[in-house]
């Protein structure tokens, strides 16, 4: 039977609400999930084989997931890394030189995975010449080779002093959030921030804060009224229960993520090229400095802007759109040369689109990888 039915009000409702960008992303196996997220956030980390490793962007990925690499077994100094008399093997965070030479020679299966942020890992071994066996959590340090494979801060090109700096400050959650737009899959907020601080009507009160600044985020000013779910608001002082009007800003999901103690916050693909897009629309985008450039681009590549910065390199434009011949916006560049038509992309449908235009494109961890030739 033909049914007749007018759905007219229901799409102009549906357009009057503006576009949506879902905050969440779907799990086919939720079980499944849970159990791997468990594992993954834990100290003891995960046993993977060489084959499921992901190199995704340059970084370390498993079933979508960013993680970190580590060796269990520290043989004889065990009981020095734990005592903390001793740094033991470094973790690994990118597809570096080292991680390279493990997998030659075969030893891969030593490693563990994990995004856990504490900073501990769970190691054994043995106590030195005695041989007994010893276990424990310690706290292990990054991989040198990684930063510089990233230019993670600046490291690739700065003096010793800097490097040790930046060495000395890693922080895990920091770098997962950084480079989180990278993955498909990251771990819950509630799994990293302490939800029980928040009064029990917060929500009532953050959409109340946001909208009467006119759902404008205070540092960047783009206009997220069409996606309320990008908005936050921040605490100035850190304390969650403190609702003073004069503790409280009005922060798109990107400002808020690089404010002091937010490292624990993560940003998706999509998120990100929607608040640039906005931005752009609403004559925000300003792209006059190196600095400006920096501020506004998506984390997981301001690495490589500091390093263009550094090398004399032309500006590229952030968040440049890609337009059909029929004027349809139809893919977003992170990074481009629009003189040249050239671009850096995340998204790899945005990399086809862009050579069938005629643009050379190169994924962001292609550029990583040039980045260090």
């Amino acid at each position: 039977m033909k049914l007749d039915v007018n759905l007219s009000e229901l799409i102009a409702c549906a357009e009057r609400m503006g576009s949506f960008v879902p905050d969440f992303a779907v799990e086919v196996a939720i079980e499944d999930s849970f159990e791997l997220d468990t594992s993954l956030s834990s100290t003891a980390g995960l046993e993977i084989g060489l084959d499921e490793l992901e190199i995704e962007q340059g970084l370390l990925g498993y079933r979508g997931r960013q993680v970190l690499l580590f060796i269990p077994d520290h043989g004889s100094r065990a009981g020095n890394v734990l005592a903390g008399r001793s740094e033991g093997n470094k973790f690994h965070v990118a597809d570096c030189q080292k991680l390279d030479e493990m997998r030659s020679k075969q030893r891969f299966e030593r490693y563990k995975a994990t995004y856990n942020v504490s900073g501990k890992f769970e190691i054994f071994g043995t106590l030195g010449y005695r041989g007994e066996d010893v276990s424990g959590e310690a706290e292990l340090h990054v991989c040198k080779l990684c930063l510089g494979y990233l230019n993670y801060r600046g490291y690739k090109n700065s003096n010793k002093a800097a490097k040790d700096s930046v060495y000395d400050a890693f922080d895990i959650s920091e770098f997962l959030s950084k480079y989180s737009t990278l993955f498909r899959s990251m771990p819950k907020r509630e799994a990293l921030v302490d939800m029980a601080g928040y009064v029990d009507n917060w929500k009532e009160i953050s959409r109340d804060f946001r909208q009467s600044h006119n759902w404008s985020c205070d540092h960047c000013n783009v206009n997220l009224q069409s996606h309320p779910a990008l908005l936050h608001t921040h605490h100035i002082n850190g304390v969650k229960r403190d609702n003073r009007p004069e503790n409280l800003k009005a922060l798109c999901i990107d400002c808020h993520r690089k404010q002091p103690q937010h490292d624990y916050m993560r940003v998706t693909h999509a998120q990100m090229q929607e608040l640039n897009r906005l931005r752009k629309e609403q004559s925000l985008l300003c792209q006059d400095s190196w600095d400006e450039l920096i501020e506004l681009a998506d984390t997981s590549v301001t690495d490589l802007l500091r390093h263009y910065r550094l090398k004399s390199y032309a500006k590229p434009v952030v968040g440049h759109e890609l337009q059909a011949d029929s004027g349809e916006v139809i893919a977003m560049f992170e990074l481009a040369w629009p003189d040249k038509q050239k671009a850096i992309a995340i998204d790899y449908d945005a990399i086809s689109l862009g050579s069938q235009y005629g643009w050379r494109v190169i994924s962001v961890g292609e550029a990583i990888k040039r980045m260090n030739q």
